[in-house]
């Protein structure tokens, strides 16, 4: 198929498939670069028998795009493993019976749940045991770790030790708002055993910083995304297809969008970063506009940029402070 046959290809799907565009929706999971370095240490860990590590990250950081990047990236990187994602709600006092529950409920457990505790407990190992037993691996993801009261800890130790003497390996990883930080030093004092068990790493998860962190973004919508799935075509070749065709790329759009930012937040980009979802905002903006402007030769000028920025409400969020530090960056640079 040569350029004009792809690019009429692309545009006869619009009436039907090009509203739910995953950019247009700003639904997209991009590989970030402070994705890409969770991944990175995760998976490096995730070799260990049994091996742990800790984020966490101002509110918007994109922590949950970063847990769904993972859910795809495991049983690529761990054919056969499990994973499993578990949210702790917010409450004032632990129960094991309600943690196990809990549990059950998140990978869809379908026989009567047994009332003792000991029975439920079992149930869940065993329950456990089978989703992991292929590849030998399960991956346990607590998002809103910092929901976790320590006696959670013991109970959910309990468990992996279980799991590791039946010989699958267990890779807890731990997500948390910025009170995650405040949590370790409690629970350290309460029960340093199992706290140095499941966050002896506690890293940021941070923001995006620079024009660098945006290209890499960008690029992944040139040349590591599909839509729709099969069509061999990128995100951004779908949206602007007589551009791409002339060699419009996204990337190349870096510096003006980080520009854009920061003019917008009066030069605060530079302290807290950007999160993922304003940049999502963002490209969703200009891409409900690109029918229209999509000409060979078309450029997305900062002007443009700024226009959706401003559009997307971003001038009143509520700036997360220090989001993302120098320091922040070369603690994570300096990581093993």
């Amino acid at each position: 198929m040569d350029t004009h046959e792809s690019i009429a290809a692309i545009q006869a799907t619009y009436p039907s498939l090009r509203e739910r565009h995953p950019l247009l929706m700003a639904s997209a999971v991009l590989p970030t670069a402070p994705v890409k370095e969770v991944a990175r240490l995760v998976f490096d860990r995730a070799q260990r028998f049994r091996s742990s590590i800790a984020f966490w990250a101002h509110p918007l950081c994109g922590k949950s795009s970063c847990i769904y990047a993972l859910q795809k990236l495991a049983p690529v990187q761990y054919p056969g493993s499990a994973f499993v994602i578990y949210e702790p709600s917010s409450k004032d006092a632990a129960a094991e019976g309600a943690l196990i529950e809990d549990l059950l409920s998140v990978i869809d457990y379908e026989p009567r749940v047994l009332r003792s505790l000991a029975g439920k407990r079992d149930q869940l190992m065993r329950a456990l045991y089978a989703l992991s037993v292929a590849g030998r691996h399960l991956f346990l993801v607590v998002d809103e770790a910092q929901n976790l009261h320590a006696k959670d800890l013991g109970w959910l130790k309990r468990i992996v030790n279980w799991l590791n003497t039946h010989e699958v390996k267990v890779t807890v990883v731990l997500f948390g708002q910025s009170q995650l930080c405040t949590m370790h030093q409690q629970f350290m004092a309460e029960m340093p055993d199992l706290t140095i068990r499941f966050m002896a790493e506690l890293v940021e998860f941070r923001s995006l910083q620079d024009p660098a962190d945006l290209r890499v973004v960008l690029k992944s919508c040139d040349d590591e995304t599909e839509y729709p799935r099969g069509s061999g075509w990128s995100y951004t070749q779908y949206l602007w297809p007589n551009a791409h065709a002339t060699g419009f790329r996204l990337a190349s759009c870096a510096t003006d969008l980080y520009d854009a930012f920061r003019s917008q937040s009066a030069g605060a980009v530079d302290q807290e970063g950007i999160s993922m979802q304003w940049v999502a905002e963002a490209l969703m903006l200009v891409g409900q506009d690109g029918e229209g402007s999509d000409t060979e030769g078309m450029t997305i000028s900062r002007e443009v940029w700024e226009r959706a920025i401003l559009d997307s409400g971003y001038r009143s969020r509520t700036p997360a402070a220090l989001a993302a530090t120098a320091m922040g960056r070369r603690r994570t640079q300096s990581s093993p």
